[in-house]
């Protein structure tokens, strides 16, 4: 009779163990739902697939692995919010505060989170793609390591100080962002759209920049050398105080782009088109030219000593205290 009790006994336990259990609070959902706010609130893997959660107060909340599966959560309080592994497939997330939020490993494919604030939020590992809108939003010292934003708007987006270490922003629209003191050296930017993004003193060594569109963007004090932009377009492009020398600009378009300044001895420019580039005080010693269309350049206080000027077009050209390849000082537009 007890062998009988004790394997009963056993049975229900191995029953109990297969009904399933939910990892949320009932209370808090309830909360949730009837307030419209629920701080520090346990609502870990639960189901609010398509609810309405617009200017929500969910700070501190913990909604690890939640289906958040095309919810409107535009202007909610998410700060300091745990949404790792979160369904937010379709999501609504317009100007909401997610500063410091952990987002890492969640699903933001095709979610909006345009202004929204990500400042310091942790981003690692997440899966947007090209439906994903994150234009205008602050990522400043968010955590983007690993993270996959192939084909994500990004665009006017604060990346200051954000960490792309390893991130993939193939195809992405990045056309006015800010990456003012971001490391790019190990991000894939395959076929990424940079126009008049600001990369002022950003660390940009080894990074590939072949056939990309970086039209007027500020390259101002960035770290450049040995990156390469082969066939890339920096029409209009700040690059001034840099030093080029070991860049590889092989048809590059600079056709208008402020090289002033820069430190260009030995470089390579031949059959390239400099016309109306701005190469004001810049160091040409031994620079290679040859059939370089520089016509309307800026030449003032240059230093072409040793630079091999054959074939280049050199009409308009404006001279002023300009020392020439045979070491004379041309001085016609002072």
């Amino acid at each position: 009779m007890k062998k009988t009790i004790q394997l009963a006994s056993l049975m229900l336990i191995a029953f109990d163990a297969t009904i399933p259990s939910f990892a949320y609070s009932e209370t808090d959902l309830e909360k949730l739902k009837k307030l419209n706010a629920c701080e520090r609130c346990d609502l870990s893997n639960a189901s609010l697939h398509g609810t309405y959660l617009h200017g929500a107060n969910l700070s501190g909340a913990n909604l690890r692995s939640a289906s958040l599966y095309e919810a409107t959560l535009n202007g909610a309080d998410l700060r300091g919010t745990d949404l790792s592994g979160a369904n937010l497939r379709g999501a609504k997330l317009r100007f909401a505060n997610l500063n410091e939020a952990d987002l890492s490993e969640s699903d933001l494919s095709g979610a909006d989170l345009s202004g929204a604030n990500l400042r310091g939020a942790n981003l690692s590992g997440t899966f947007p793609n090209a439906g994903t809108r994150l234009n205008r939003a602050t990522l400043s010292d968010a955590d983007l390591s690993d993270a996959d934003l192939s084909g994500a708007d990004l665009s006017g987006a604060k990346l200051i100080f954000a960490n792309l270490s390893g991130a993939n922003l193939s195809k992405t629209n990045l056309s006015g962002a800010n990456f003012s003191g971001v490391d790019l050296r190990t991000t894939n930017l395959y076929e990424a759209n940079f126009r008049d993004a600001n990369l002022r003193g950003v660390d940009l060594r080894t990074t590939n920049f072949s056939f990309l569109d970086l039209s007027g963007v500020n390259l101002k004090g960035a770290h450049l050398s040995d990156s390469n932009f082969f066939g890339a377009n920096l029409t209009g492009a700040n690059l001034s105080g840099v030093d080029l020398r070991t860049t590889n600009l092989y048809e590059a378009n600079l056709r208008g782009a402020n090289l002033s300044g820069v430190d260009l001895r030995a470089t390579n420019f031949s059959f390239l088109d400099l016309s109306g580039v701005n190469l004001s005080g810049a160091n040409l010693r031994q620079a290679e030219l040859r059939e370089t269309d520089l016509s309307a350049t800026n030449l003032r206080e240059a230093d072409l000593r040793g630079a091999n000027l054959s074939g280049a077009n050199l009409s308009g050209v404006k001279y002023c205290k300009t020392r020439m390849p045979s070491w004379e000082e041309k001085n016609d537009n002072c």
